[in-house]
């Protein structure tokens, strides 16, 4: 499923207040350094890094160093030479991976659809031994591997040291130490806050990888983690403001921003993700109860409901299926999301209700209020198949719409675990792909009160990748495939990815 939009002449919206107080929240980042490991690699002899320093590396030789974790940051390479004098450039490739398996990769076998810029390789050459390099840009990996690519016969390059200047805007300090028994999810729940720690930087990123900038469907989701985490709620303040401040001209939010080197909107709009800016905005003032931003952020979270009211919903209050073309929910080609993408505009709409609430304009939550309820008796009517048992969209079985609609409060009592199961194992159905959407699928379970289920899956899914040697959680995986990759190929995957970092925050929530 390729996610390329491209609006010819786009010119986002602008407002300059809000992005000054965005520009405001702009954190510190705390810098930490992390010297290389004790023993590394070279021609696939293990050696200490004590060692490497005397053992000269000729055309053709490859040290590979393994951090023993996920860094995000910046390398540094101490370089010195061996032999006569250097009478030619040291001439050498660096490769930087987040699993071990991305340098099984040849780059130049890539064709995908995303960009192979985001191949982290460099080749760099270096004049004059000894010297310090630092790599320009900031990277995302656990393994380096460097492969001596021509000295010359009268010299050899020695690799006598590297370290990484990790970057955070995290802060461990304010992660409290939990009691959490069962060793498995001990491990699941600090795997998870690493990734958030990671995607956590002056904006809260995607993948520090790729595509390292601001979507707000991970928002969301880094949120909520963050708030039994970090604590960093200016962090997700700022995020907000960002999505506000620059918009489409008829004032949709953009599915995300990018924010170097000035805040702009993508011109890719999602309709869910744009529905759940008020979703977040709600569990942002419930958990700060900060009214500057419900005072500033109220009328554009407000905007994204009416646009779609106004443009996408029938008489009989439910969507049409030209909003289910404008949605993301999941990667899949055969989805058909409108019965999904109704759930989340129930949720979204409820979460309007609060918010004017919060704001004293009760009118306006009563019709929120009463809206929300009409669109979820609406979805009863159009979807609910009585005879199959389950949610239907336009004839199709999801496990994506019993799972949204489940969560908007329409699934008929007692109807859920009956219906999951069906729209999970029935042939031909539309299979969950992203971390994003196990964890609502996840969620929806808890809410149901299937909390054995909900374990189960947990401990399947997450688990799955910490046995396929997961340091942070990844932008996708499947279980009977983890070397799988949406875009041709696993050299071009975020082993570090923000919509996966949420098994902590449902932990602390349903089983603590």
């Amino acid at each position: 499923m390729e996610l390329i939009s491209i609006i010819p002449g786009f010119q986002p919206k602008n407002d300059p207040a809000l992005l000054a107080k965005a520009e405001a929240l702009k954190p510190e980042l705390i810098y930490t350094d992390y010297p290389a490991p004790s023993m590394c690699r070279v021609n696939g002899e293990e050696m200490s890094v004590e060692q490497l320093a005397s053992r000269p590396l000729k055309r053709g030789d490859m040290a590979l160093l393994d951090f023993g974790r996920h860094l995000v940051g910046r390398l540094t390479l101490r370089l010195s030479s061996t032999g006569s004098h250097q009478d030619a450039p040291a001439y050498f490739q660096i490769d930087l991976a987040e699993r071990l398996e991305e340098l099984e990769e040849d780059p130049e076998a890539y064709h995908g659809w995303l960009s192979r810029s985001w191949i982290q390789q460099e080749k760099l050459h270096v004049d004059d031994l000894p010297e310090t390099v630092v790599l320009p840009r900031r990277y995302a990996f656990r393994y380096v591997r460097l492969t001596v690519l021509d000295t010359s016969p009268k010299y050899q390059l020695v690799l006598r040291g590297a370290s990484c200047r990790a970057e955070s805007a995290a802060d461990w300090k304010n992660v409290s130490n939990k009691n959490i028994p069962d060793k498995e999810f001990k491990r699941i729940y600090e795997v998870s806050l690493a990734t958030l720690a990671d995607c956590a930087q002056e904006v809260l990123e995607d993948g520090p990888k790729r595509d390292r900038r601001l979507w707000l469907g991970d928002l969301r989701l880094q949120a909520l983690t963050d708030y039994i985490s970090f604590r960093n709620t200016d962090l997700v303040k700022r995020c907000l403001y960002l999505f506000a401040g620059t918009r489409f001209p008829d004032g949709r939010m953009s599915a995300n921003v990018f924010t170097s080197p000035e805040p702009m909107a993508d011109d890719t709009y999602f309709v869910d993700y744009a529905l759940l800016f008020p979703v977040a905005l709600k569990d942002y003032l419930t958990e700060t109860g900060v009214t500057e931003a419900l005072n500033d952020l109220l009328s554009p979270a407000l905007e994204q409901v009416e646009f779609v009211l106004s443009n996408w919903v029938d008489a009989e209050g439910v969507l049409l299926p030209e909003a289910g073309r404008q949605g993301f929910i999941d990667w899949s080609e055969t989805l058909d999301r409108t019965a999904a993408l109704q759930g989340v505009l129930i949720q979204a709409i409820d979460a309007c209700a609060v918010l004017c609430g919060m704001k004293r304009e009760t009118e306006k939550a009563a019709r929120y209020e009463r809206l929300a309820d009409e669109l979820r008796q609406a979805a009863k009517a159009r979807f609910w198949d009585e005879q199959e048992q389950c949610f239907l969209s336009n004839g199709q079985v999801s496990i994506h719409s019993q799972v949204w609609l489940a969560l908007a409060g329409a699934m008929p009592e007692g109807k859920a675990r009956a219906a999951f199961e069906k729209a999970l194992f029935l042939p031909g159905a539309p299979r969950m792909e992203t971390p994003y959407m196990h964890h609502y699928y996840v969620m929806a379970l808890l809410e149901a009160g299937l909390k054995d289920e909900a374990e189960a899956h947990l401990k399947a899914y997450w688990g799955g990748m910490i046995r396929a040697r997961a340091d942070t959680f990844w932008e996708c995986f499947d279980p009977r495939n983890p070397k799988s990759s949406p875009y041709g190929g696993m050299i071009v995957n975020s082993f570090c990815h923000a919509w996966s970092c949420t098994p902590a925050y449902l932990i602390e929530k349903y089983f603590l």
